[in-house]
């Protein structure tokens, strides 16, 4: 899976990434011993507390996306890390952009 990225301090899905997002309930649906992981993270700016969740608002966003897309609740895991793990530096712009993200993994 790609990672689907967010806007600075925004938990909405952006427009492009909704194909996608759909793609992937059907590749789970298709499969039934098959659940998914939504793992939320946040870049460094802000508390850590806020940071936390931020990262929670948006695996729930797209868990939302998800049930209403037709994926059974129970499919879903959402896992939540603040800033604790991030893809890149957080002292650039494009760094945190790429820290402001949701990943998938199978399980």
């Amino acid at each position: 899976f790609k990672p689907i990225y967010f806007d600075y301090d925004k938990d909405s899905i952006r427009p492009e990434y909704q194909k996608y997002l759909s793609k992937m309930v059907n590749v789970v649906q298709g499969h039934s011993d098959l659940r998914i992981k939504i793992i939320g993270h946040t870049d460094a700016d802000g508390s850590l507390e806020y940071n936390d969740e931020l990262s929670k608002k948006r695996a729930d966003r797209i868990k939302n996306f998800f049930i209403s897309e037709g994926l059974r609740e129970d499919r879903i895991v959402i896992e939540f890390k603040g800033e604790k793990d991030p893809a890149a530096t957080n002292s650039t712009d494009e760094g945190k952009q790429l820290n402001r993200r949701v990943d998938f993994e199978f399980i």
